[in-house]
């Protein structure tokens, strides 16, 4: 009988539910919490993603397909960000730290997904440090 080996497969999905109990009473609490330092290091906002380092951040928006750099405007302001394309404004807000405007620059790229194109604002920070956020 080739049957026997059920009982032993049953008793591994079991315990493997099991851990995954585990594994979310151990990470249930952390939400929204820096894990190992990254917290503050990338993230999603409102229709854009963004990450950071000490010298700069980056916002990247996901825009059309057949965006050109003429339809797209951005603000670079001392704290302050605004970004339009096509006559929509897709950020306007305060940022976490003082940015350095001749720094500052955006480029239109093809997508990482594969899909249209985005939007890649780069700004330039005028000290080097970590923001505690990125924009609001």
């Amino acid at each position: 009988g080739g049957g026997g080996g059920g009982g032993s497969a049953g008793g591994g999905a079991r315990s493997l539910s099991g851990l995954m109990n585990q594994q979310a009473q151990i990470t249930g609490g952390g939400a929204g919490v820096s894990v190992g330092g990254n917290g503050f290091r990338e993230g999603q906002g409102d229709g854009f993603t963004w990450n950071q380092n000490d010298d700069e951040v980056e916002l990247r928006f996901p825009v059309a397909a057949n965006t050109k750099a003429k339809y797209v405007k951005v603000n670079f302001g001392k704290s302050t960000l605004k970004v339009t394309v096509a006559g929509q404004t897709l950020l306007n807000g305060q940022l976490g730290g003082a940015v350095e405007v001749d720094d500052s620059t955006f480029t239109i790229e093809d997508a990482s997904s594969g899909k249209g194109k985005e939007l890649c604002v780069t700004l330039g920070k005028k000290e080097n440090y970590t923001w505690p956020f990125v924009v609001r």
